[in-house]
C-alpha cells in the first residue's frame, strides 16, 4: 500500500506543471472543486468494485491531494489529467473517463501529434506506420526512447491516465497500440514542439503533425487501397484428422448477427462440436486472442461443451439500485442500476441497501443453463492475450480453474478472481463536462488461488510475437500450438 501512494503522489505532483493544450477556455477552481466532489460520490456510491484493489483511505488521500493541487483555475485537459488517475484507482477497466464531442472538437483543432503509429510486442516498442513528414525506412524498427524517455518509461507515467483490471501491467501496453500512443502522450504531456526518437541504428527527429495531417501521409504512403473485408467473428476448420480450430474473436450477439455465414453463437457451437465429435478429432485449439467480451451468458455457453456445470460466480452484487449525487450547489445527479423487473425478479435487497443476484432466476450464478449434446473430452489448448477481456476472460477464468485446456500466448486483459461491469452509468461532471462510465455490477468467481490477486490468467506457455511475425500476421500463439501438439504426438507413438 505504501508503493502504490507514493507513486501516486508523484504523478499527482507533476500534473500541474503548465503544459500547452492548445487555446481551450479556463475553468473557474471552484466549479472543478465541486466537478471532483461530484466525481468522488459516483465513484463512491454507484461503483460496486471501487475499493476491490484500492482501499477507501487510499482514494479518498488522492482526492484530497487532488483538491490542495486544484489551487487555480483550469482548462479541461489540466482538470483530465489531475483526475484520471483518481479513476484508475478502481483499477477497473470497464471504467471509463473520455470527453464530450465539443472537446474532442477543440482537441482536434488544437493538439499536435506524436506521427508514428506504434505497437508494442511485450514491452518493447516498434513503428509500424508513418505519418510524419520524414520519408526514412523506420517501419518494423524498435523504438528505444521518445526526448530521453525509454518506452516503458513513458507507459507508466501515460498509463496512469486509464484503468486496467487489478494488477495487469501488459494492457497498459496493448492498449497503447497504433494512434492510442500519441493520443494520451498528448493527453500527458500536450503539445511538444519536437520529437527526437532514438531507434536501434539511427536517431531522427520529428515534428508534431495534427490529426488530419497525420492521416493524409499515412493514406499517400498507403500501398493497399483495397478496404479490408470484414472476417467473421465465429470460425470453425479442420485443420488435420486429429486437430480443429475454434476461434471465436466476439461475444457481442449483435456482432456475431452482422457474420455472413454464422449468426448465432448456439447453432454455430452445436455444428461445429458435432463435426468434431463426428471426426474423431482430438486437439482443439480455442482462439480467444481477438475476444474482448460482450453478451453475458455466452462465455458459459461456450464453456458448457468442455465442462461440468458448477457454481461459477461467488455472488453477483450492486452497491445499490439509486445513487443521489450532491455536491450542495448544483443540480444533483440521479444514477440508477436496475430496471424494474431485474430489481424485483432477479436480484434480492439487503439490508445494507445493496442488491445480490438470485441463484436459479435470470442468468443466476451456475456456469450454465443446459447440457449441450457434444461434449468434447479431447485436448484442449487455448490462446489468450492481454485482449481476452470480460465475458472472454472469464471463459478463460472458468477453464483455467477446472484445469481445462493448456493456456498459450499472453496473460489475459480481465481479472482471474472477477470484474465489475454490467449496468453502467454515464456520469457527466457538470462544469467540465468530462464524462466518467461506472459499472455496477461486481462479478465475484469462484476460482482457485493458484494466481496472485489482482492479475488475469497466466499461460502455460508465454508467447510474444517478433515484429516479423506481427507484420507478417502470423498468429505466433497457433502456430505454438500447431508445434505443440505435433510433438506431443510424436511422443504418444
Amino acid at each position: 500500500m505504501k508503493k502504490l501512494i507514493i507513486l501516486l503522489s508523484l504523478s499527482l505532483s507533476t500534473s500541474l506543471i503548465a503544459q500547452d493544450y492548445g487555446d481551450f477556455p479556463k475553468i473557474e477552481k471552484d466549479k472543478l472543486h465541486r466537478d471532483l466532489d461530484i466525481l468522488f460520490q459516483g465513484l463512491d456510491k454507484y461503483h460496486t468494485g471501487m475499493y476491490w484493489y484500492t482501499s477507501k483511505d487510499i482514494v479518498e488521500q488522492e482526492f484530497e491531494k487532488a483538491r490542495v493541487q486544484i489551487n487555480s483555475d483550469l482548462d479541461v485537459l489540466e482538470f483530465h489529467k489531475v483526475i484520471a488517475p483518481l479513476v484508475a484507482l478502481s483499477n477497473e477497466d470497464h471504467t471509463d473517463i473520455y470527453f464530450n464531442d465539443f472537446t474532442n472538437k477543440l482537441i482536434s483543432t488544437y493538439a499536435t501529434r506524436f506521427p508514428l503509429s506504434i505497437v508494442f510486442l511485450g514491452e518493447e516498442m516498434y513503428c509500424n506506420r508513418n505519418g510524419s513528414n520524414v520519408d526514412s525506412a523506420i517501419l518494423g524498427k524498435k523504438i528505444i526512447s521518445i526526448n530521453g524517455e525509454s518506452p516503458k518509461q513513458i507507459v507508466n507515467k501515460i498509463g496512469n491516465l486509464f484503468a486496467s483490471d487489478g494488477y495487469i501491467n501488459e494492457v497498459k501496453y496493448t492498449d497503447l497500440k497504433d494512434f492510442q500512443f500519441s493520443r494520451y502522450y498528448y493527453y500527458y504531456y500536450g503539445n511538444v514542439s519536437s520529437f527526437t526518437v532514438e531507434f536501434e541504428d539511427a536517431i531522427i527527429q520529428f515534428e508534431p503533425q495534427r490529426i488530419k495531417d497525420i492521416s493524409k501521409l499515412l493514406s499517400q504512403r498507403s500501398t493497399n487501397k483495397k478496404k479490408t473485408p470484414r472476417k467473421e467473428t465465429l470460425e470453425f476448420k479442420v485443420i488435420s484428422d486429429s486437430i480443429a480450430y475454434l476461434g471465436i474473436h466476439d461475444f457481442d450477439n449483435d456482432e456475431i448477427k452482422k457474420n455472413e455465414i454464422n449468426i448465432n453463437l448456439p447453432l454455430f457451437l452445436e455444428n461445429s462440436f458435432k463435426i468434431i465429435e463426428k471426426k474423431g478429432i482430438v486437439n482443439v485449439i480455442l482462439d480467444l486472442t481477438k475476444n474482448t467480451g460482450g453478451s453475458e451468458g455466452n462465455e458459459g455457453l461456450v464453456y458448457s461443451f468442455f465442462g461440468e456445470n458448477y457454481q461459477k460466480y461467488i455472488k453477483v452484487k450492486a452497491k445499490t439500485q439509486k445513487a443521489i449525487l450532491d455536491n450542495g450547489i448544483d443540480k444533483p445527479i440521479t444514477l440508477k442500476t436496475f430496471g424494474f423487473f431485474e430489481r424485483i425478479f432477479f436480484n434480492k435487497k439487503m439490508k445494507d441497501g445493496s442488491y445480490l443476484r438470485r441463484p436459479n432466476v435470470g442468468e443466476g450464478l451456475m456456469a450454465y443453463k443446459k447440457e449441450p449434446k457434444y461434449k468434447y473430452k479431447g485436448n484442449l489448448y487455448v490462446l489468450i492475450s492481454p485482449v481476452t477481456y470480460s465475458a472472454s476472460s472469464e471463459l478463460s477464468n472458468m477453464l483455467f480453474t477446472n484445469k481445462h485446456g493448456t493456456f498459450i500466448g499472453q496473460e489475459t486483459g480481465g481479472g482471474y478472481y472477477g470484474n465489475t461491469s454490467g449496468y453502467s452509468q454515464e456520469l457527466i461532471l457538470p462544469h467540465s463536462k468530462i464524462i466518467i462510465k461506472i459499472p455496477a455490477l461486481q462479478f465475484m468467481m469462484n476460482v482457485d488461488d493458484t494466481i496472485p490477486f489482482g492479475r488475469g490468467v497466466i499461460p502455460h506457455h508465454s508467447i510474444t510475437p517478433s515484429f516479423e511475425q506481427y507484420a507478417n500476421r502470423v498468429h505466433a500463439s497457433y502456430e505454438f500450438a500447431l508445434k505443440l501438439i505435433a510433438n506431443q504426438q510424436q511422443l504418444g507413438q
